[in-house]
């Protein structure tokens, strides 16, 4: 099984004034290396706190930039350069930062850890072993800033994680763009991401690994959407992991997986489940992955169309698909459509109560209703139905809740005003997309895209507009 780990640290903040203005925001580059190497090369260092034991940072500005990219090494060099103006990167992450407002300023940590870091949780930073040696994991987090209304968002990058993502990961050195920008992404949600909290710096929602996978079951739907949304900005950067994301959805074998230790473990419904194994978490390498006291991480496996519906909203690769989904096939234009992610995601920028899939739903539709009602909607001959994002989640859930199941999960947000497509959907075409598209979920392959190109051309019809 191909698992993406990724984590989300929980570090204390290390405040500094930002250098580069970006419009309300400020964005700001620490270059983290041994403390004799910044020394080194720059004479002295502008601190130690929060850094793994024997290393320092550098502030990078704009009069010892030339010093920096004469010694860091490349893959921390190429995070640098791209998040200048100008780039399609940088275009893209400020793009994301209107996810708060634009109230949230970013600080960047580009570690040079080649030669490894001390291991333990003392520091800022996430970690994760590769054949003995420690080094730094990407991650993101925030906090509230010292000043009234705005907030504080930092992202850690490690040199050698870079560069094996680039050996490794889809699209190779897209593969560096695509962590920027989830990571960037992360930053942007503030206040609390997951209900269940953390013991020892690890999320409880991650289970007792303190990790997670696109294909695993986390303990909160609101995790799984930041990390899912997260996944989708990354991907508008790199198409080679959007192919994958659609093969990956066409295997009908046991690829979703539950912790064995983890909040979903003894959930109800999926123990029920006849298709359900026991198995053994393994990494990139094939090799069976340990908790910390050694014994092996058991996990129970599941097919996508045996996983009940609802429970589907739990795994970041449902939103994943939802939004990477939406991008492509809502507009010819799919700025537009980029547009209306971002105005979904705003509305819950500022408190997880809101960060669910159906919540997400009712936003997107309601800023359709209102575009088609528009000079400029009214003239798009590209434009789908406000039911689309409706049909999506019910693409990416197999069709597997009941009309009650879904109709909860959209109610208990309260919305607070709701689009035409909702009745539509459920009173007039939900049974007809179903019926449209079983064939395709049924069937061994998967036919994923199939069944999602029948929904577009279905949601495209002019009854259907509004």
């Amino acid at each position: 099984m191909k698992q993406i780990k990724q984590f989300l640290a929980s570090c204390c903040l290390l405040l500094a004034l930002g250098w580069l203005p970006a419009s309300a925001q400020t964005i700001t580059f620490y270059y983290v290396a041994p403390t004799a190497s910044i020394t080194a090369a720059f004479g002295s260092a502008d601190g130690s706190g929060q850094m793994p034991a024997g290393y320092s940072f550098k502030i990078i500005t704009a009069a010892n930039a030339a010093t920096f990219l004469s010694v860091a090494p490349n893959r921390v060099k190429y995070v640098y350069n791209q998040l200048q103006p100008g780039t399609a990167l940088r275009t893209q992450v400020d793009r994301v930062f209107n996810n708060s407002g634009r109230l949230v300023d970013v600080q960047y940590y580009l570690a040079n850890d080649i030669t490894g870091v001390a291991p333990g949780e003392t520091d800022m930073f996430s970690k994760k072993i590769r054949d003995g040696r420690t080094y730094v994991w990407p991650a993101a987090n925030g906090t509230v800033s010292d000043t009234p209304g705005r907030y504080t968002g930092w992202v850690m990058l490690g040199e050698f994680f870079l560069e094996e993502g680039v050996r490794k990961r889809d699209g190779g050195i897209l593969s560096i763009n695509e962590v920027i920008l989830h990571e960037t992404s992360h930053t942007q949600w503030v206040g609390h991401w997951t209900k269940w909290g953390a013991i020892d710096g690890h999320a409880i929602t991650y289970g007792a690994d303190g990790s997670h996978s696109a294909v695993e079951l986390l303990g909160d739907q609101e995790a799984a959407i930041n990390e899912g949304l997260g996944n989708f900005y990354g991907f508008t950067l790199n198409s080679v992991a959007i192919d994958s994301m659609y093969h990956e959805f066409t295997d009908a074998g046991h690829r979703y997986f539950v912790e064995g230790r983890s909040v979903l473990a003894g959930d109800a419904l999926l123990n029920a489940v006849p298709s359900r194994r026991e198995a053994r978490l393994v990494d990139d390498s094939g090799r069976v992955v340990r908790y910390p006291d050694g014994r092996e991480l058991v996990v129970f496996v599941f097919p996508w169309r045996d996983i009940p519906g609802t429970r589907l909203l739990f795994a970041e690769s449902s939103s994943t698909a939802f939004y990477t989904m939406y991008w492509q096939h809502a507009y010819a234009n799919r700025d537009t459509a980029f547009s209306f992610i971002g105005h979904s995601a705003h509305s819950m920028f500022n408190g997880r109560m809101k960060r669910f899939l159906t919540y997400s739903c009712n936003r997107l539709a309601l800023k359709i209703e209102a575009y088609n009602a528009t000079a400029a909607g009214q003239a798009d001959a590209s434009k789908t139905s406000s039911m689309f994002p409706f049909a999506l989640l019910d693409l990416v859930t197999h069709f597997g809740m009941t009309d009650a199941e879904y109709k909860a999960d959209y109610d208990r947000h309260y919305p607070d005003a709701n689009p035409r497509a909702y009745n539509e959907y459920f009173t007039n075409h939900r049974a007809a997309v179903r019926a449209l598209v079983a064939g395709d979920i049924g069937a061994s392959p998967v036919r994923f895209t199939d069944a999602l190109n029948r929904i577009k051309t279905y949601m495209q019809q002019p009854i259907t507009i509004f």
